[in-house]
């Protein structure tokens, strides 16, 4: 069976290994939402490219088969523009999740911490009062000797 101690540094060694991997998750993830948002102003400068070119392409009598072209491409760049910038969303709410998991995991790392460094602090002062008492006990029985001894001369 484990003393309150035991159990106190195991569940701290558990919530700091906890804290670590939600350290190392969060900051996969914020790498992956940068980039997320690369991909996306990418793709936005793609769109707004393309856009301007298909304004003066029209504006020079481009034939009506190449702007549909156009036209339909920059509508399925749109889309993938939509797509991305859920998927931004996405990932800005797994950084959001994350972040919270980890201060979470820090504060109840940071709480054990604290209760370990509380029961080393009493089993101190514990052994502490024991060895007073043991002093206390000793000065009494050799005063108690002494004065016997006195006392026989």
């Amino acid at each position: 069976m484990m003393s309150r101690q035991d159990t106190i540094l195991y569940l701290r060694e558990e919530a700091d290994s906890r804290q670590k991997d939600l350290a190392r998750t969060l900051g996969r993830q914020r790498a992956l939402l940068g980039e997320v948002q690369s991909k996306l102003r990418l793709l936005e400068n793609y769109l707004t490219q393309y856009r301007e070119q298909a304004a003066a392409a029209e504006r020079k009598g481009l034939l009506s088969a190449q702007a549909m072209e156009m036209r339909s491409f920059i509508a399925q760049l749109e889309q993938v523009l939509k797509l991305q910038r859920e998927n931004l969303q996405r990932q800005q709410q797994q950084v959001s999740r994350l972040q919270s998991e980890w201060v979470t995991a820090r504060g109840r790392g940071k709480g054990l911490a604290s209760l370990a460094q509380r029961l080393e602090n009493e089993q101190r002062s514990l052994v502490l009062r024991n060895m007073q008492k043991e002093l206390d006990e000793w000065a009494t029985r050799s005063s108690t000797l002494w004065t016997g001894y006195v006392s026989c001369l």
